[in-house]
């Protein structure tokens, strides 16, 4: 058994690859994406190399990169300060879809394929768009009658480990992931050992008894309707599929994916809008957005010349056999590779939605058991941290996976970024291939987007400044440092005749300025200094040392403005033309 003094050792080694600045961009957005000179171009070529030895590659291990041969898909970036990023698009067609009876025989932008759970991202943002913020903290109960009757039929005070508490379950805790209801309920639960197999064999194999077929927890309303071949479902006798389920946590305790949730997320939407949620979907989103390819409803079969159709529709799931109008906010929307670009720089551009709405939305609602995975309203956050470095890179995304369809949609707000993965194939290592495809993804684009806004921070930033007052001896010079932590750093700072660097004002060791707010508008970008690290000891040692920058903030301050605080005045172009020290009420003007 390894020591005290090992066990720390190994977690101090661990922590260590952490850059613990402050958590955001280092340097502002990359703006030059698609140019065969920006080094994000430069990724994307090598990724559409790395992409096409794949699809050459002979080998039948369907689980490794050699398998993308055989699953049809389409990648493609965008920006918001390079709409030309869209044109980054990497598509495969597989000879299941090339050989396909139905749908189209080669995929491209425009190819529609069904989105799954992409879906709960576009529910979600629909709500964002057309309900009062204090309506998110409203139960469903006030929106579903049939769980309203039951929760005051079945207090969960009597049994909370067997009766969800729906008078507390919200529609954030939906959004959120965070309510504790169940993940599926029948029919629509794949999971379900009576659905995998109504004759009971395989339940009897796991020693499960027979059914009482008047339970309507085990048989519930809509799963007697699709028997008898009734595909339509209502909110309210779907909800009766649930109701009497038992919890899978108190509300608030611990996230779980949710189908269920988000289904009773869109009848809500729909209760309180009094429209449709396809007509919530067309005018708070599609519309506006000129997403002319992305619907909710059923495809008209004359269209199937337009959808990514892997065998015959119903196999596919592209309109899922019996699946009626409330599933659709959970996985039935479909879309393409065009119009998921215009959804996510929307997104990122806050089109829709006010600026410090997207902030605000964008940010976890809670922590996963893994380190580098939080959940959001719904947003599933990866940490990514970038090997040189160790800075810490969030991407905010969705996956979708269902029926033959898988996709992702990543959004990168450091980078103002994103790109969006979308997949079709029969094979079952499809959801294995498209995680893996993300994998590969953006470990070529992130390092591209860092490079890229790393050179045009040294286009834009380096050199020298100095005070036009011939009486004032200041000057500010910096650099960027290849082998060193990134930021800009400063090599010199004489401020009237004084050394600051050598006189410790502002921090010890080399002084980085990292970026803070972008303010194009009025010509302005801060930057703050970061206060150098010294990570040792265990967990709250190195929270208070390694971590040092969010405790900080911007103190030392002098006259109420901290020392950090450096303002750039920039051009059109984003060229810095003068920086402000502001502590100390000066302005240096670039060389």
């Amino acid at each position: 058994m390894p020591s005290t003094t090992a066990t720390i050792a190994l977690a101090f080694a661990f922590a260590t690859t952490v850059l613990c600045d402050y958590l955001g961009p280092t340097y502002p957005a990359p703006t030059d994406l698609a140019t065969n000179g920006s080094h994000v171009s430069a990724a994307w070529r090598n990724l559409s190399s790395t992409l096409d030895g794949y699809i050459a590659d002979p080998s039948a291990n369907l689980t490794s990169p050699a398998g993308l041969k055989n699953v049809t898909f389409s990648v493609g970036m965008f920006s918001i300060n390079d709409p030309s990023a869209a044109a980054l698009q990497f598509h495969h067609t597989s000879a299941e879809i090339s050989n396909s009876t139905s749908g189209l025989r080669k995929v491209d932008g425009d190819s529609i394929y069904r989105v799954a759970s992409i879906t709960k991202l576009i529910t979600t943002l629909a709500g964002m768009l057309n309900l009062k913020t204090s309506d998110w903290d409203r139960p469903i109960t006030e929106f579903v009658p049939t769980l309203a009757a039951y929760a005051a039929a079945h207090p969960a005070a009597d049994d909370r480990t067997g009766t969800v508490d729906w008078s507390k379950v919200t529609l954030a805790a939906l959004a959120s992931q965070i309510a504790g209801t169940p993940r599926d309920v029948s029919p629509y639960d794949p999971s379900d050992y009576l659905l995998l197999d109504p004759t009971g064999a395989l339940a009897a194999s796991f020693g499960l008894p027979p059914v009482d077929p008047s339970d309507p927890v085990a048989v519930p309303p809509c799963l007697i309707s699709l028997l008898e071949g009734n595909t339509s479902c209502p909110s309210d006798q779907f909800a009766i599929g649930a109701e009497a389920r038992p919890p899978l946590f108190l509300p608030w305790t611990s996230p779980a994916y949710t189908d269920y949730g988000f289904m009773l997320l869109g009848a809500a939407i729909a209760n309180i809008t009094s429209r449709s949620f396809h007509d919530v979907y067309r005018e708070s989103i599609f519309e506006p957005l000129g997403m002319r390819s992305t619907y909710s409803n059923i495809p008209d079969p004359s269209q199937y010349g337009r959808y990514v159709i892997p065998g015959n529709v119903s196999t596919a799931g592209l309109t899922p056999e019996g699946a009626p109008e409330v599933t659709i906010p959970s996985g039935g929307i479909l879309s393409t590779t065009n119009d998921l670009a215009k959804l996510g720089t929307a997104i990122l551009n806050s089109t829709l939605l006010n600026a410090d709405q997207t902030r605000q939305w964008m940010k976890p609602v809670s922590h996963t058991a893994m380190f580098e995975y939080s959940v959001g309203k719904p947003w599933e956050i990866y940490r990514y941290t970038h090997p040189r470095s160790g800075l810490v890179t969030d991407l905010y995304t969705k996956l979708g996976d269902s029926g033959y369809y898988s996709g992702y949609l990543v959004l990168i707000p450091d980078y103002d970024a994103g790109f969006s993965i979308i997949m079709a194939s029969s094979l079952p290592q499809r959801t294995a291939l498209v995680s893996l495809l993300a994998d590969i993804v953006t470990e070529a684009v992130l390092p591209g987007l860092t490079s890229q806004a790393e050179a045009e921070a040294s286009e834009n930033f380096v050199g020298t400044y100095t005070s036009q007052d011939d009486n004032l001896n200041s000057t500010l010079t910096l650099a960027i440092l290849p082998t060193g932590k990134p930021g800009l750093v400063m090599t010199q700072f004489i401020s009237n005749g004084t050394d600051v660097l050598q006189s410790g004002a502002i921090d010890t060791g080399p002084v980085r300025l990292l970026h803070s707010i972008t303010d194009r508008p009025n010509g302005r970008i801060a930057f703050r200094a970061t206060h150098t690290a010294t990570p040792s000891g265990g967990l709250f040692s190195r929270g208070l040392n390694a971590n040092y920058d969010w405790l900080a903030g911007d103190s030392p301050t002098y006259g109420g403005i901290g020392l950090g605080l450096f303002v750039f005045d920039v051009d059109s172009n984003g060229n810095a033309t003068a920086v402000s020290p502001e502590a100390w009420r000066v302005k240096l003007v670039k060389s």
